[in-house]
């Protein structure tokens, strides 16, 4: 049965390849997850799927693109999601988007990178490397709640700055609007004599604000995953928002008896103990 082949892996083997418990997802759960996800991958590998008309429609990425992602995404988070299907597809991606995962059932993550990174490395200013792991960083989380952090993740796989500090922003539609379109239309109104023209700033500094406390909730919270022990990264990618806030606020002595309590947490000290610089 396809539930025996994964409950022959290790816990260990299946966190490396991208498959993660959800916070109070028991075992049965885990595994019956397990269980629909092999049946749609198995149904798409021998065209038995009825998403092959939808899949047809792209070109398999070659395994040395697949390579060059996974490297990204084992340095920073420790996982290799090989068994994610991804292909070429500009029409699919459409005309300004590098990449997407597209999500069926809530189940199976598929992705897709636009055509013209199957003739040149980059697009746009997107490296095709780095564009594959940002999606691969979002199909690990496929059964995960939605978080504020959606885009936070995905995002420390690139090398530009702007991605890494700014990438989160976009991790809903009307939030760039509200920054940007606020900053651009002050000037606009200072210059038409409006009285009201500051009021316009209130959104960007609402945005601003916001990703100002995130961000410092996710640096505590790695702060003291790294005083406690652990690596932080591939720790906090698999947390929901609610163990992130918690954690933020937790002392050492409260992480290691987190450890010591629970086995979803002594897994987490197993495979990410805190690297040590040589």
């Amino acid at each position: 049965m396809i539930q025996q082949l994964w409950q022959q892996k290790t816990p260990d083997k299946l966190e490396n390849e991208g498959l993660f418990h959800i916070p109070n997802e028991n075992n049965q759960e885990f595994y019956a997850r397990m269980e629909k996800l092999s049946a749609e991958l198995s149904a798409i590998q021998d065209r038995s799927s009825d998403l092959m008309s939808f899949v047809q429609k792209g070109t398999p990425i070659p395994n040395k693109l697949r390579d060059a992602a996974d490297k990204l995404t084992w340095e920073k988070y420790r996982f290799r999601a090989e068994w994610v299907p991804a292909w070429y597809s500009s029409e699919i991606t459409g005309r300004l988007s590098a990449g997407i995962t597209l999500v069926v059932d809530g189940i199976l993550p598929m992705i897709f990178l636009h055509g013209s990174f199957m003739h040149r490395k980059r697009r746009m200013g997107y490296d095709a490397a780095e564009t594959l792991a940002h999606e691969l960083v979002h199909a690990a989380r496929t059964a995960f709640p939605d978080s504020v952090y959606d885009e936070f993740f995905p995002c420390q796989i690139h090398q530009a700055k702007f991605r890494r500090y700014a990438g989160n922003i976009f991790r809903k539609w009307y939030l760039p609007m509200m920054l940007l379109g606020g900053i651009a239309a002050t000037p606009v109104l200072a210059a038409a004599g409006c009285s009201f023209w500051g009021v316009t700033l209130i959104a960007p500094l609402i945005v601003i604000a916001r990703e100002f406390q995130l961000r410092r909730r996710i640096r505590n919270a790695a702060d003291n995953l790294r005083n406690a022990g652990f690596d932080p990264m591939p720790v906090l990618l698999r947390m929901s928002d609610r163990e992130i806030f918690e954690t933020a606020t937790m002392t050492r002595e409260q992480l290691a008896a987190k450890k010591a309590s629970s086995p979803r947490w002594q897994q987490f000290a197993d495979c990410f103990p805190i690297k040590t610089e040589l």
